[in-house]
């Protein structure tokens, strides 16, 4: 097999691993010259370039969602557009990364992790106080509202069951046990975002959601960062919400005012969790989904 030059988006969030001495990866430049490139549903594409370059041959979209985002119809006919299709999805059901961190974090928030370190750090040995602003439950007694039941929140439930914890989930798809928002809020001693983005779904939990959460509970969002107004949630952390944890952010840039304001306030505070986009990311399943990314490719570039 000739070497294949493949170049990649800056918005995948990941690094291709090189595991093939016949794959050349590059980051995407201006100038196109690839015979594959990988790109997500976001990634802002200049289709005059993509045309010109005689030794493109594939574009693989690494997204489950809005792949009609892109505008397929201004491409050179002859470039063939791979995505995740019932294959891949049968793959990524194997990759529990995502709902098994989301689960260590609601361990953490239960037991109040950043208030323990903060107070060990300073040399203070208080476990009376530290256990007394820990959660008032025990898992097997509290409740976990999952807020969209896909890959991940299907993982995710069958984990808290194993722990004895009562869910509710709300889901866009018509589920018997389905509730809605409202009951998720008002009902949950923790709550999980586990919603793809749409138009439906960007900035649905708000003011009006977080209001609503119980006294003492929880908030964590693994999935998107516009389907959280984080200016709300500031406004109800130490009220009626306890504590929150945060992986996904709107711009994923350290110079991004939403991100500053966000660090700032978890430096002033045991009550935000805050992690670099990293639910999803062990080692293992980056590789088992780039083999397969790869593989898909491997086999239309021939």
């Amino acid at each position: 097999m000739k070497k294949v030059k493949i170049g990649i988006s800056k918005d995948i969030d990941f690094k291709i691993k090189k595991f093939d001495k016949n794959f050349l990866f590059y980051d995407i430049k201006n100038k196109i010259n690839y015979d594959a490139i990988i790109i997500t549903s976001s990634t802002d594409l200049n289709f005059k370039l993509l045309n010109e370059c005689k030794r493109l041959k594939v574009i693989f979209i690494m997204s489950l969602h809005l792949i009609s985002k892109i505008k397929l119809e201004n491409l050179r006919k002859d470039i063939k557009v791979l995505y995740f299709d019932k294959k891949s999805k049968e793959i990524l059901k194997t990759i529990t990364a995502t709902p098994e961190f989301i689960f260590g974090i609601i361990i953490l928030l239960f037991k109040n992790f950043l208030f323990a370190q903060h107070t060990l750090k300073k040399n203070i040995w208080d476990p009376k106080k530290v256990a007394i602003n820990s959660s008032d439950k025990m898992l097997s007694l509290s409740c976990l509202g999952i807020v969209g039941f896909g890959r991940v929140g299907k993982k995710l439930n069958s984990i808290a069951k194993s722990f004895g914890m009562k869910t509710l989930i709300y889901s866009n798809k018509n589920l018997k046990n389905h509730v809605s928002l409202n009951e998720i809020a008002k009902k949950s001693d923790v709550v999980s975002i586990n919603l793809p983005l749409t138009k439906k779904t960007d900035q649905i939990i708000n003011k009006n959601f977080f209001k609503k959460m119980k006294k003492k509970s929880y908030f964590i969002n693994t999935s998107k960062g516009q389907i959280v107004n984080y200016n709300d949630l500031l406004k109800y952390l130490g009220k009626n919400i306890k504590a929150a944890a945060i992986d996904v952010y709107k711009k994923e840039l350290s110079n991004d005012q939403e991100i500053i304001k966000l660090t700032k306030f978890a430096r002033n505070n045991n009550s935000l969790i805050l992690t670099p986009h990293i639910a999803g990311s062990t080692e293992d399943s980056i590789v088992k989904l780039q083999h397969h990314c790869l593989d898909k490719i491997k086999l239309n570039i021939t």
